[in-house]
């Protein structure tokens, strides 16, 4: 059964390293429907979020496959429980003096920030999950919607996990094999 997940790639932050995951996406026909990127706070690396929709058996393939692109570090299927996950969007919306304080009133419900203010529209910072936005994107409907901009997913597992430090120990005691011999 296909549905919709969420695939954390870290990689070494080399030039090009998400054109080529994307690539690869692309030559084997997987849809990714959002993507978000950034550095670590390990100097030197980058995160990729990618959402996908698909079954076990393609995530399982994708995850080979990710795996084989030099500079690739981890690649990691979220589960649907113990992760946090969180969507940025920009909306504009049509205002005019009667609807405005309507507007500022729903955006304040759900914990929106106005960033810009004109005599014809307003434009809304949200953050949240996905059924959130959704939710007032469905709201907004009512009152005219001019745009959206939204990131792709951000994740991380809850908890005190982290992707480097698995790697960190690997790296070491391979590093310690060598000094070894």
């Amino acid at each position: 059964m296909n549905k919709e997940h969420d695939i954390l790639v870290i990689t070494k932050n080399t030039s090009g390293i998400a054109a080529r995951i994307m690539s690869l996406f692309n030559r084997r026909g997987y849809f990714v429907k959002k993507m978000s990127s950034g550095i670590t706070n390990k100097e030197g690396y980058a995160r990729l979020t990618l959402t996908v929709d698909g079954d076990k058996e393609l995530l399982d393939q994708i995850q080979k496959q990710v795996y084989k692109i030099i500079d690739v570090v981890k690649v990691k299927i979220f589960p649907d429980e113990g992760v946090i996950r969180r969507e940025l969007m920009l909306i504009k919306v049509k205002a005019n003096d009667e609807t405005r304080s309507q507007i500022v009133q729903i955006a304040d419900i759900y914990r929106g920030k106005i960033l810009d203010v004109t005599p014809k529209s307003l434009v809304i910072e949200l953050t949240g999950d996905v059924k959130k936005l959704d939710g007032f994107v469905e709201i907004m409907n009512t009152y005219g919607v001019l745009e959206i901009a939204k990131s792709g997913v951000l994740a991380m597992s809850r908890g005190e996990k982290m992707w480097w430090k698995k790697f960190y120990l690997i790296k070491m005691f391979l590093l310690k094999e060598m000094v070894e011999k």
